[in-house]
């Protein structure tokens, strides 16, 4: 069993644990001479001496921790001598002897498979892997572990601030440096301590779980939880008479407080996170960073939360809903080669480190490169974790996994919106001695700069000229950081914060996503509520201007951009001030202004001289309309289009379409008079959308925040796994909703979910009708959205998480999908800095494509379903509706579309398909490039 196996690849090499290659007589010990060159030889026992079987008393305690477990040990009595806690002794026998028995059982026809696997990530301790032949083999496997008696090593010599790895040994030289100490092996020490106990603690844990049915309930099947839980019953956080749910909210809290273990000096100063077993000797967190822990407080915080919200189902939430790191962080980033963290280990001199966990430079580098981050990132995370990929089993007739096969390290990072987005890094002033220090960790990038204050210090610039490059500044100082500190190139760090934005770029140098744009309208939108305020010569008062246009809080994908028309494209009517496109000239883009769903400039309008009619209402905001267009135009030169139902104004490039609106309107248009002269309310189309404009879409006024990316992953899991044919979504705006809201909306959806929509979405304004959907989508469209939606979470996942899958993460697109408007819609247009001055009104409102889509559903929506992107497709396409092409008894009312059907006897007709393709291209005459009809794909 060869010594320098578990050294690894030391600093250079790139090999991992060995069982074959011969071993080095260990330094200053005689051998016999019976015993051959180069080969150590054990005691020799006998078999019985050799496996020693539990005691009957033993089974019966271990029992039930072996429910708990699923493993069996193994115990080691006489094969180890007196210093192979040194330099990977024990760990070699002990691999040895696991092969031993492996090879063993392998030849048993019991087993089906028999496999290696490493305990707890631990390079250095295999374990076996058993699993039966026939229908059990996926459901049942057992691990055997190897643990000596617990008297075979003095817990002194394996004492944290010990040294069993000798520096001469793992470098491979001849002797020690003169007068050189040996340093502290603490993570090592306790990998042997760990076994030397296991048996104890094993024991601890059943007389745990003797009489506790709590603890048994299947909330504690992991080791560390369960020994929590025992530590807990230990010094009476817990009792035995709770039950499984109480256990888990006491281990939650003590999991969110600030838990200090005990006060152990040697085991803080080696390790970051501290859980002492009962035997006081062995650290059962050796291995978890202080990341991992905080991530644990930080999600037992959470946890709690959630269970003590009554309004949802925190078990579902805490325990069946998976958590994926791309849904759970704000940005994501992958170190794709392992490996590169070897050359990290030299430029560190993380020499001891490396010793201490054997040759895992993963492991002796990860501490360090969390550190290293945590420093930079600083004020900009609330929480950066990590996870580590599992190296999955091996054939007891293959070589072990190497360290460079490990694959990619992730990496999450949950952002602090108040300074994630930062530019500026000020550091401390230049005749400081902290300077020096801040200059050697930031390096090129510091620089001295004069703040505003007079001092002038050290800083770090971050360039980033828009919102969507701010929001990257935390991946140029990662790439920064490990390229400075560690010699870990770009190309091995994959950050996948902010892939999905390319696909909504505007187009412009330096490009960006749209919030400056948004920014831009808001001061326009806010500059017109000011005038409106301030109008002189309003016959009614203005109470309020509202606004409740997506790109007023910051939510529009594309938001609307400044224009001005181009002349060369239009004529001008003088007596109307208005545009009118060249007939010569292709079509320009229309203008869309801010209305309907998408939102609309809602000037409320107080007074008790509304008359109460329905009819004479709408006149009076006809007239009303008229004279707010003549004041803006003659007070403020703005230019105004009123209409019956509102006024259109130009302003800096951008169309405000304005609506009055009567608080009580929408009541008075619910009013019906029965026949026996009785007044009723009843919702009709008319009311519903003006309520649904004045009372509901005001309401959606708060910015969204976080990361866009995360935001849309979210939205497409919410979307496709929550059950929307049995459970309303429930949205508590601000809070509003209170217990008693809940139970009346749960009962209300039961009750009458045959009359309610598909999707059926309640809010604290809007509890029973579900206003937002009571429209669309039908049942099928929300079938084909959630198939969609699932297939594009998949999609984005694998690519998000997989960083090796290829060299770039790309995702491919169809143009008629994301096309950009600003990029396919500037035609006939001029930018809004152009030198140019708008005397007359545009078109507005205006979109042939949107007039040909209405005409195609009014005249065929019995026929078929027509899909288009509105974002610029290219393409509207038709899906025939299968029960449209049953035959149907001939009327003569009825025949539009259809012909008579030749195959029946009885008069019936059917769908004329060839007709209805050609009056497709007659109603897009003009517009429409081809009809192509895909007839393999028909089953009609």
């Amino acid at each position: 069993m060869p010594e320098d196996a578990g050294r690894d690849e030391g600093l250079e090499g790139e090999g991992d644990a060995s069982f074959s290659k011969e071993e080095r007589k260990p330094r200053g010990e005689k051998r016999p001479s019976s015993v051959s060159e180069g080969v150590l030889q054990p005691v020799k026992l006998c078999k019985a001496e050799l496996y020693k079987p539990p005691t009957n008393e033993e089974l019966s305690r271990l029992k039930e921790t072996e429910n708990l477990f699923h493993s069996n040990l193994l115990r080691l009595q006489e094969v180890f001598q007196d210093k192979d806690n040194l330099n990977q002794r024990y760990h070699r026998k002990r691999a040895l002897y696991l092969t031993h028995i492996a090879h063993h059982l392998a030849k048993k026809k019991l087993f089906g498979s028999v496999k290696f696997a490493y305990m707890n990530g631990n390079h250095l301790k295999p374990m076996v892997l058993l699993q039966p032949r026939g229908k059990d083999a996926k459901i049942v496997t057992v691990r055997l572990f190897a643990c000596p008696a617990k008297d075979v090593f003095k817990p002194s010599r394996l004492h944290p601030s010990k040294n069993n790895i000798r520096t001469a040994w793992f470098t491979e030289k001849d002797s020690p440096v003169a007068g050189a100490t040996e340093p502290p092996t603490p993570h090592y020490n306790n990998s042997i301590l760990w076994d030397l106990v296991m048996e104890s603690n094993l024991v601890f844990l059943s007389e745990a779980a003797s009489g506790f049915q709590g603890m048994r309930d299947g909330c504690f099947s992991g080791f560390l939880a369960s020994m929590l839980v025992g530590y807990l019953l230990a010094v009476n956080k817990i009792n035995k008479v709770m039950s499984g749910y109480q256990v888990l909210r006491n281990a939650l809290q003590f999991l969110d407080g600030d838990v200090t273990m005990p006060t152990l000096i040697d085991f803080h100063e080696a390790f970051q996170v501290v859980f002492v077993d009962p035997s006081g000797r062995v650290n059962l967190c050796a291995d978890m960073t202080a990341n991992t822990y905080k991530q644990i407080q930080f999600e037992a915080k959470h946890s709690m939360e959630i269970l003590d919200d009554k309004t949802v189902e925190g078990f579902q939430l805490v325990f069946m809903t998976p958590k994926p790191l791309i849904q759970t962080f704000d940005h994501v980033f992958h170190l794709r080669h392992a490996s590169k963290l070897q050359a990290a280990c030299k430029k560190m001199k993380l020499l001891n480190e490396l010793m201490d966990h054997g040759g895992n430079y993963v492991a002796a580098t990860l501490p360090f490169l969390l550190s290293l981050l945590e420093r930079g990132l600083a004020q900009r995370i609330m929480l950066l974790t990590h996870t580590l990929p599992q190296t999955p089993p091996w054939s007891i007739n293959t070589d072990p996994p190497q360290h460079k096969d490990v694959g990619s390290l992730s990496f999450g990072l949950l952002l602090s919106l108040d300074f994630a987005t930062r530019i500026l890094e000020r550091g401390p002033e230049a005749d400081k001695p902290e300077a020096v220090e801040f200059r050697q960790f930031w390096g090129q990038r510091s620089e001295l700069r004069r703040f505003q204050d007079g001092a002038i210090c050290e800083a770090v610039l971050w360039d980033a000229t828009n919102m969507s490059q701010k929001r990257l500044i935390p991946e140029q100082i990662i790439r920064h950081l490990l390229q400075l500190h560690m010699d870990i190139p770009e190309s091995s760090i994959c950050y996948t914060g902010a892939l999905l934005e390319s696909v909504i770029k505007m187009g412009r140098e330096p490009s960006g996503t749209g919030e400056e744009a948004m920014v831009n309208l808001v001061r326009s939108y806010d500059d017109l509520s000011r005038k409106l305020w301030n109008l002189e010569g309003l016959p009614l008062t203005v109470t309020s201007v509202q606004g409740a246009h997506p790109a007023l809080r910051y939510t529009d994908v594309f938001p609307p951009v400044p224009v001005k028309p181009d002349y060369a494209y239009h004529a001008r009517i003088k007596d109307r001030e208005s545009l009118l496109p060249l007939a010569e000239k292709p079509c320009p883009a229309y203008i869309a202004p801010m209305k309907g769903k998408d939102g609309f400039i809602g000037v409320v309008i107080g007074s008790g001289q509304w008359p109460q009619d329905k009819e004479a209402i709408k006149r009076i905001k006809a007239a009303f309309q008229v004279q707010l267009a003549e004041l803006l135009h003659q007070q403020h030169r703005l230019l105004c289009r009123p209409s019956p139902t509102h006024t259109d104004v130009y302003k800096d490039g951008y169309v405000f379409r304005l609506q009055v609106a009567y608080h009580r309107e929408p009541q008075i248009l619910k009013e019906v008079v029965t026949p026996e002269g009785m007044l009723k309310y009843q919702d009709n189309p008319e009311s519903q959308q003006l309520e649904l404009e004045t009372q509901h879409s005001p309401f959606l006024t708060s910015s969204l925040h976080g990361s866009p990316q995360v935001g849309f992953l979210r939205f497409l899991h919410q979307l496709t796994t929550f059950d929307w044919k049995n459970s309303p979504l429930i949205v508590n705006l601000n809070g509003e909703l209170k217990d008693t809201d809940y139970v009346d909306i749960q009962n209300h959806f039961v009750a009458a979910r045959l009359q309610l929509p598909v999707m059926f979405i309640a809010t604290p304004k809007d509890q029973h009708n579900s206003v937002w959907t009571k429209e669309k989508p039908s049942a099928q469209i929300l079938q084909r959205l959630l198939v969609l939606a699932l297939e594009s979470l998949r999609s984005l996942e694998e690519q998000l998480m997989n960083p090796l899958g290829s060299q770039d993460i790309k995702i491919p697109r169809h143009l008629e999908a994301v096309d950009r408007p600003v990029k396919s819609f500037s035609r006939g247009m001029l930018k809004a800095d152009a030198a140019v001055k708008t005397f007359s009104f545009p078109v507005v409102d205006y979109d042939p494509v949107q007039c040909y889509l209405q005409e195609l559903q009014e005249a065929f929506s019995e026929f078929a379903l027509f899909f288009y992107d509105k974002y610029g497709g290219e393409v509207i396409g038709v899906l025939w509706k299968p029960s449209a092409f049953d035959p149907q008894p001939f009327k003569a009312s009825n025949m539009r579309g259809r012909m008579m059907s030749s195959l029946n006897k009885d008069p019936l007709t059917v769908p004329n398909v060839e007709a209805i393709l050609e009056d497709f291209g007659i109603l897009g005459e003009g517009l429409v490039k081809s009809v192509e009809a895909r007839t393999e794909k028909w089953s009609i």
